[in-house]
């Protein structure tokens, strides 16, 4: 038998709404790391959000590398 660990790692990047409205999510993120490998996806839900608002979704999509890159690492280890 062979058993293996993954763990699943899922983000969103959301507008952020001043006026007590919902955030819009922009982009969602999703990792899976495996002791086999890792998968690592951006998918714009919103393109014309995406546009106007690159800056903050590179941003939160480098902070959510970082997250995965935390997990590969503490898995590596153990």
């Amino acid at each position: 038998m062979i058993v293996t660990k993954s763990v699943a790692i899922n983000a969103t990047s959301t507008t952020v709404e001043t006026d007590g409205a919902a955030p819009t999510v922009i982009a969602y993120f999703n990792a899976n790391v495996s002791d086999t490998g890792t998968t690592n996806n951006m998918n714009i839900q919103n393109q014309a959000l995406y546009d106007a608002n690159k800056a903050q979704v590179r941003k939160d999509k480098a902070d959510f590398d970082n997250a995965v890159y935390a997990v590969e690492d503490e898995q590596a280890s153990v």
